[in-house]
């Protein structure tokens, strides 16, 4: 048994437990994400948290694929001049009031779970902790490194494309308009322009998203799990003076898609309700082979808060827990980016704290992010630091 301040872990496993529970297929839409919110939403009942579910809806990679399909077949239409096709189409699409909205490809759907736990004493414009740890997982054939390559040259071959669309859309008003007269030479370019960007998509639309089994541990059942300890225990023993707001959110590896949804919804009140320029975010986004804690990020090395670092890393120490800080030129893609972005558009600012073990990497969106990877001396570890941290703040908020 392990006893720091008010937190009392009798069994140190519950957290490793969580990430075994949750080792199976939760990406973004599927039946698993659905049973991941039911997880954490009943974890959190044990303990009589209050948690509330909203469903969004997103553009999924397919979606914008078959866009960007109708794109290039509207515009060969119009370089056949078949204009006439185009109206009979939009004619019949927008007759009725069932086809308006009919597509090949829907929207998908996911969800963001959160919980809100109060402080004692309730001030006016008090500061505010956000807890962040998202739950879906994505797995591919290819590792996650190569995956980025790809996804680098992919949005080259986009952005070359929708470039020739924009140059070549003046070109066809006044061709249309018999002012200058479109070469075929140009319209066959055109043409092997889209057919390339189409066969190049189809690939790699099945080497990264034809998913195999993935556990999704160390990403991110790791910061589901610690967030699910750190409500129970908050809940048992709240702060005095800062209410703290735990959220889970989904699609995360689709573009941060649930925290985006999320602050769009609630940026607004927080901002009304709490003092966001004293306020801090706690993104947890893996915690595998060794807790690392990101400190500075970019070319120019900028920090994601004042010292709360300095903070966090001293009381590792006086805990005996190892803690690596480190910087990263290009930081990882997590929900952090939208709160600050959002905290931003308020004309606020929020200081960051940002766990992510950067060198487990190798292991993630593969087959093999599994539980052992993770080591619930490392789960506890950081559970054990954020808690004892906040406690120590809480003492000096005025």
């Amino acid at each position: 048994m392990i006893s720091i301040s008010n937190l009392i872990l009798d069994d140190e496993s519950v957290t490793i437990d969580h990430v075994k529970s949750l080792a199976f297929r939760r990406t973004a839409s599927s039946t698993g994400e659905t049973e991941a919110t039911y997880y954490i939403e009943n974890e959190l009942a044990k303990e009589k948290i209050n948690s509330k579910i909203e469903y969004f809806s997103w553009a999924g990679p397919t979606r914008v694929l078959m866009r960007t399909t109708y794109l290039i077949i509207l515009m060969y239409l119009l370089l056949a001049r078949l204009i006439l096709v185009l109206v009979i189409y939009y004619v019949i699409k927008y007759l009725f009031e069932r086809t308006r909205n009919m597509t090949l490809i829907k929207k998908e759907s996911a969800k963001n779970i959160f919980a809100e736990i109060l402080a004692n004493k309730k001030g006016k414009n008090r500061p505010l902790v956000i807890f962040s740890a998202h739950y879906d997982s994505i797995s591919a054939n290819i590792p996650y490194k190569v995956q980025w390559v790809i996804f680098f040259i992919y949005r080259l071959i986009i952005g070359f494309y929708v470039i020739v669309i924009i140059v070549f859309s003046l070109w066809l008003t006044l061709d249309f308009l018999l002012i200058v007269l479109l070469p075929n030479s140009i319209i066959i370019m055109i043409a092997i322009i889209s057919l390339i960007g189409i066969f190049i998509s189809v690939p790699i639309l099945y080497l990264v998203f034809n998913e195999k089994p993935s556990a999704g541990s160390i990403d991110n059942a790791s910061g589901v799990s610690i967030l699910i300890e750190l409500a129970k225990h908050f809940q048992r023993n709240p702060l005095e003076k800062m209410d703290i707001l735990f959220v889970w959110p989904g699609a995360e590896e689709w573009g941060l898609k649930g925290s985006k949804e999320f602050c769009r919804k609630h940026i607004i009140d927080l901002n009304e309700k709490y003092d966001l320029n004293r306020s801090i975010l706690i993104n947890i986004d893996m915690v595998g082979s060794y807790i690392g804690l990101v400190d500075r990020v970019g070319l120019f090395r900028r920090s994601l808060n004042k010292n709360l670092n300095d903070v966090f890393e001293a009381t590792a120490k006086n805990l005996n827990i190892p803690l690596t800080r480190y910087n990263k030129l290009i930081p990882p893609k997590s929900d952090h980016r939208s709160f600050r972005s959002y905290v931003k558009r308020a004309r606020k600012k929020i200081q960051i704290v940002y766990f992510h073990s950067d060198n487990d990497t190798k292991y993630i969106h593969s087959t093999k992010d599994t539980p052992d990877k993770c080591s619930a001396e490392n789960l506890n570890g950081c559970l054990y630091i954020c808690y004892q941290t906040l406690r120590s703040l809480d003492l000096r908020v005025e």
